[in-house]
This record gives structure tokens, C-alpha cells and sequence, in this order.
């Protein structure tokens, strides 16, 4: 795969993003990460999964403004579409995922890690945030779930609302962080965290992450595909092409 990298560690399947200088996500990018969950769902040899980065500072910036805010309609609504699946199998992956959140976390990024089960990230200056607001874009609701699962509700109002960026600190004390280690060791310890989950039994876990998952109400009934033409709607919207827009020329200056 171009953009991604794979490697079954002893059962725990370790999927490393790996574009640009962000692991900025793109249509490719998206395709390669559901095909990557897929298989790791249907081999019976792994227990457990790893999302991290192999990128120094970063685990995910979010969607590739140079690329993704350029999609026309059609092709914004297959991204989309495809990212919604994205997280949702890996909400329904009945194994354990742990991410790896080696550097910051913006966005789209930011959503794949809220997707895992756990979070180890890393001490230092990096940020987590949904920050979408900030630009004119709108959550579909299952994002909004994942952050109140994680966080509470109270917390995932600042996330979503206020597009507040947590430290690591403020992130292990919300729980939005299990662990907090080093950078070079994040990896490490998001792979001891998927042997000790992937060690119960299988069949078991699967199940009761199945049950948690849905009476913690962390997928939107009927799943967030029947929210995507809305979603597109505001997408073209002028106000979100504006702050786009915006957000494009600030990056060029």
C-alpha cells in the first residue's frame, strides 16, 4: 500500500499512517485504511489492533485541505461515505484497537482515534482537537457519540462546540487518554494495551464490545450514511466554502 504501512506483531496487527509530513487523509488514503480494518476483522490470527503513525509530531492533521477541499460533489460525497465506514468498522471491529496518538490529532484525525477502544498519547506540546466548527463544518452525530463516550458530555461540548484543543494533560484527566508516554514509546504501549485487551477471550469480546458499543450509544442508529447528503449540503454551503476558503489562504501565507 502507498499510504499506509501494515505489520502483524505476534497477534496484534500494527497499521501505521504514513503520507506527507501529517498523514493527511485523502480518498487513497481512506480506501487503504478501510481495506487494512477489514482484513484485520476477518484474520482469526489478530487479536488486536494498533492505529498509529510513523510521521515525527504527528498522528493525523485530518483531511488534505490541498486535496479534499478541491473534491466536486460527487467525489466529496464517495470520501465521505467511505470515511463513515471507515470509523464505524472500526467502532464495530470485535477486537480490540488501540491508537497510538504519537503527535497531534486535528479533525478527521482526530475521529480515528476517537474511534479506538483507548487512547495512549504522548507527552509533549500536541494537541487533540475536533475543530471543525472553527471552519464552517458540521459533525454528523456519531462523531459527537465518540466524544461523549470518551469524554462526557460536558467535555465533548468544549471539543465540538468550542473546538477546544486538549493537551495531554487536560486529555488523561478527561479520559480521553488511557496513558500518556513518551513519544518513542507511545507505540510500545499502545501494543502492550491491545496484547492485554486481545488476551480475553475472543468470542467474548467481541461480543460485550459489541454490546458496549451500543448501549453506550456510540454509533447513531442506522449509522451515519443516512446523515451524509445533509452533511454534503453544508459542505457546499457558502459559509463552510467560505471559511474553506479561508483556511486555504491562511495556509499559503
Amino acid at each position: 500500500m502507498e499510504h499506509i504501512r501494515t505489520e502483524n506483531n505476534d497477534g496484534v496487527f500494527v497499521v501505521s499512517m504514513a503520507r506527507g509530513k501529517a498523514n493527511p487523509l485523502n480518498d487513497a488514503m481512506v480506501e487503504e485504511l478501510n481495506s487494512a480494518f477489514q482484513s484485520a476483522a476477518k484474520d482469526e490470527g489478530v487479536r488486536g489492533v494498533v492505529l498509529a503513525s510513523d510521521r515525527p509530531k504527528f498522528f493525523s492533521g485530518g483531511f488534505d485541505v490541498s486535496e479534499v477541499f478541491r473534491y466536486d460533489r460527487d467525489t466529496m460525497t464517495k470520501f465521505f461515505g467511505r470515511f463513515i465506514d471507515l470509523y464505524e468498522c472500526m467502532l464495530k471491529l470485535p477486537k480490540p484497537v488501540v491508537a497510538a496518538v504519537s503527535g497531534h490529532a486535528f479533525a478527521g484525525g482526530a475521529v480515528l482515534a476517537l474511534a479506538c477502544d483507548l487512547r495512549v498519547m504522548a507527552e509533549g506540546d500536541f494537541g487533540f482537537a475536533l475543530n471543525e466548527i472553527n471552519i464552517g463544518l458540521v459533525l454528523p452525530p456519531g462523531m459527537i457519540r465518540m466524544a461523549a463516550g470518551a469524554v462526557g458530555v460536558a467535555k465533548a461540548r468544549e471539543l465540538v462546540l468550542e473546538g477546544k484543543t486538549f493537551g495531554p494533560s487536560e486529555a488523561l484527566e478527561s479520559g480521553l487518554a488511557r496513558d500518556l508516554a513518551s513519544p518513542d514509546s507511545v507505540l510500545e504501549r499502545a501494543m502492550q494495551r491491545a496484547r492485554e485487551q486481545g488476551a480475553k477471550p475472543p468470542l467474548t469480546f467481541g461480543r460485550v464490545k459489541r454490546n458496549f458499543v451500543e448501549v453506550a450509544g456510540l454509533l447513531s442508529p442506522g449509522g451515519d450514511r443516512q446523515f451524509l447528503d445533509r452533511f454534503i449540503e453544508h459542505w457546499f454551503s457558502p459559509e463552510s466554502v467560505r471559511h474553506r476558503q479561508a483556511l486555504i489562504d491562511s495556509l499559503r501565507r
